[in-house]
This record gives C-alpha cells, sequence and structure tokens, in this order.
C-alpha cells in the first residue's frame, strides 16, 4: 500500500520520495555516551508534538513505509510512543537505551502493534557500563525484560568494535538475548570518522572480515534476525541508501539531511514541509551522483565525500 501511495504522489509532485525516514526528534540524552556524534548536536528550538505529529502524517500522505526514531534518547520526549502508535500506515523502529522503559511504556509498545523497540546494549557489563555509564547494562536488561513480560516484539542494537565484535557475535550472547525475548539483533561497526575518535576502536580488516562471517553463520543456524551495517545496506554493489535512494534524516530542528551521519542540511520540513523536501534539487543532483562517490576505506560514502556535498549545496 505505502508503494502505491509513493509511487502515485510521485507524479503529482515531480520529485522523490524516500522508502525510509530517519527523524531525531531530540539530541537530549540522559546517558554521555563514549564518542555518540549526538553529543555535539544542538539542544534547542527542538520539534514540538505537533510538529512531529505533522511530518509523521505527511509521511504517510506520500508513501514512506517506514521511519527509524534515533536521537538522543527519544523517550524524553512526553507521549512519544503515543504520537508514533497513532500513525498505524508507518513501521517505526525505535532505538533507546532502554533506560527509561517503565512497564506501563512496554505495555504500550507492545499494544502499538505499529513499533519495534531497539534496546542498546554493548555486549558485556563491562562494556556497556565502559562506554555508557555504570549502571547502563542494567538498565538495558531490565528493560528487555519488562517488553518481554508485556508481549511485545522487541530487538537489541550494539556498536561492534574492536573490543567486543566478537562477543556480540558469539552464541553465548545471541541465545542470552533471544533468552529475554529479542526476535532480531542490529549490529553497527564503529567507525572513525574524526580525528579526535578512537581509531583504536575500529577493527581490522581481518577482524571485520570475522565478524562478517560469525554473522552469517548465526543467520543460518539460529532462528533469529541479526542485521549488520553497513554490510547489509551497502550489499554486493556497495551502494549507500542515503540521499534519496531509500533514506533521509530529519534532525530535531527540523531540518533534512541525507542521512544522520551526514550534516549536510538542504532544507527544513518547518519551510514547505517533507512535500517540499522531497522536490529538492539538492537531493535530486545528489541522487544522480551516486554511483561516482566511491568508498575507498570503510567510512560511510557521503562522509567521506562531503566536500562534494558542500559544494553540491551550495550550487543548488
Amino acid at each position: 500500500m505505502a508503494d502505491r501511495r509513493r509511487v502515485r504522489r510521485e507524479r503529482q509532485i515531480e520529485g522523490v520520495i524516500p522508502l525510509i525516514v530517519a527523524i531525531s526528534p531530540t539530541m537530549r540524552c540522559n546517558y554521555q555516551c563514549v564518542d555518540c556524534y549526538s553529543s555535539s548536536c544542538p539542544k534547542d528550538d527542538e520539534l514540538t508534538a505537533g510538529e512531529l505529529d505533522a511530518l509523521l502524517g505527511e509521511a504517510e500522505d506520500l508513501g514512506v513505509l517506514g521511519v527509524v526514531v534515533v536521537g538522543g534518547e527519544p523517550l524524553l520526549i512526553e507521549d512519544i510512543v503515543g504520537i508514533l502508535a497513532s500513525h498505524q500506515r508507518l513501521f517505526v523502529a525505535l532505538f533507546t537505551n532502554g533506560s527509561l522503559v517503565t512497564a506501563e511504556i512496554a505495555r504500550e509498545l507492545a499494544g502499538s502493534h505499529n513499533i519495534l523497540p531497539f534496546v542498546s546494549v554493548e555486549g558485556t557489563l563491562r562494556d556497556t557500563d565502559g562506554r555508557r555509564q555504570v549502571g547502563a547494562h542494567k538498565a538495558a536488561l531490565s528493560a528487555l525484560s519488562l517488553l518481554q513480560d508485556a508481549g511485545a516484539c522487541f530487538g537489541f542494537s550494539a556498536m561492534s568494535t574492536a573490543h567486543n565484535g566478537l562477543y556480540l557475535t558469539s552464541e553465548a550472547f545471541i541465545e542470552q538475548m533471544a533468552s529475554l525475548g529479542c526476535v532480531l539483533g542490529f549490529l553497527t561497526e564503529y567507525t572513525a570518522c574524526e580525528a579526535s575518535m578512537k581509531p583504536e576502536w575500529s577493527p581490522t580488516d581481518a577482524a571485520r572480515r570475522d565478524v562478517r562471517r560469525r554473522v552469517l553463520n548465526l543467520r543460518r543456524r539460529k532462528k533469529f534476525m541479526l542485521m549488520q551495517f553497513p554490510y547489509d545496506e551497502y550489499g554486493v554493489v556497495n551502494r549507500c541508501s542515503a540521499a534519496f535512494r531509500s533514506l533521509l534524516h530529519v534532525t530535531s530542528q527540523g531540518a533534512v539531511e541525507p542521512c544522520p551521519l551526514v550534516p549536510v542540511t538542504c532544507g527544513n520540513i518547518r519551510q514547505g514541509g517533507l512535500t517540499g523536501v522531497c522536490t529538492s534539487s539538492f537531493l535530486a543532483v545528489l541522487s544522480e551522483m551516486r554511483g561516482s562517490l566511491k568508498q575507498n576505506r570503510p567510512v560511510c560514502r557521503l562522509f567521506a565525500h562531503q566536500m562534494e556535498s558542500d559544494a553540491i549545496r551550495e550550487r543548488t
């Protein structure tokens, strides 16, 4: 149904509508995780509940299949679950650190029928508390237990580094997550994009290949869906999903970017809504030149070509 709406609306607006919209409704967080990109983002003038509701309604009308809610910590927003659940034509992936999940919120998520929460956990207690804060591992496991008790459909998310990649792809860890009720897991490989970050967290090429083999092996043997970024997004054809191939990102101030990792703003939903952004000449040009953006090292392709993206924005 979303596909049919999207095709029809693209003809009407003469633009390109993404399959998925990533939304950061807030960049505020009750944690201060090491090397979290959101820590340097502005925290003022955030979208109101009414603006968020309108954005989701417009996404439904345009035929967007789903939204990925990131941040910041989304559960800091009052009635965020109710707002998301009111848009039943959207599939919602909600990423949370789990610390604010209560029995009541777990029941709301279970009863929403369109929200799939992912609780962040970095593997062991040492890894999780070391990157996030003391007590973060316990809070995450508590959230998983509450979601399981409520009968929700949910998963876990983790950042895979040189230190925890083997554990995250171990049979013991996956079985632990499954025993807590998770039906899927989402692994994101750490990539050092700035000199101030931690290159020692980036796995070697050999370690990267080993973790990928382990993921594929677990998929074959376990009744558990395990997704791995960037490999499952880029695929064998090595194509980025951002810039309207199937994804764009809306910040907490309403600015629109090709993806959450590339802070090149090309418009704002507060001026023209999502429909106006879908007719953006910047994104149209960026979408056309995706094939020429080579990825010669393990880093986000658009991030590696941010100068080109900036030049296109200035030109359009």
